[in-house]
């Protein structure tokens, strides 16, 4: 609800990349916390997570509902959630498979997806800010 209630008054350009930003530093932190003999700290790595999603969900929507006309937002939605849900299961299996094969190698791909994902996010807002010749 925070970051959706913060949207209008920070603006496309700016409010949604520094809302987004927090993604990267939450998401990497899940595997190190979520998958422990320590139920504290593994309820600490679900909470982790569900602030991620909850900033994820309301910022992405918000933004999908900022670029997209009024009379075509119900196919963007759609297209939205197809592609988040299709990345969410090819994300769940590598993340399946990685923990079967080393936790500390799931925590290093994840941590390195969450790094690449920060440098996307920059690169494209030092895109979006350099003003069109």
């Amino acid at each position: 609800m925070l970051p959706a209630r913060r949207w209008p008054r920070a603006g496309c350009t700016t409010g949604s990349a520094q809302v987004l930003v927090v993604l990267p530093l939450l998401s990497a932190a899940v595997p190190a916390l979520a998958f422990t003999d320590t139920v504290g700290v593994a309820v600490v790595g679900a909470l982790v997570w569900g602030a991620a999603v909850g900033v994820q969900e309301s910022t992405l929507r918000a933004t999908v509902a900022d670029l997209v006309a009024p009379g075509r937002r119900a196919t963007a939605y759609g297209v939205f959630a197809g592609i988040m849900g299709g990345a969410a299961l090819a994300g769940g299996a590598l993340a399946g498979v990685l923990y079967d094969a080393s936790l500390p190698l799931l925590i290093v791909v994840v941590v390195g997806a969450q790094a690449a994902a920060l440098v996307l996010l920059w690169a494209t807002r030092a895109v979006r800010s350099t003003p069109a010749h």
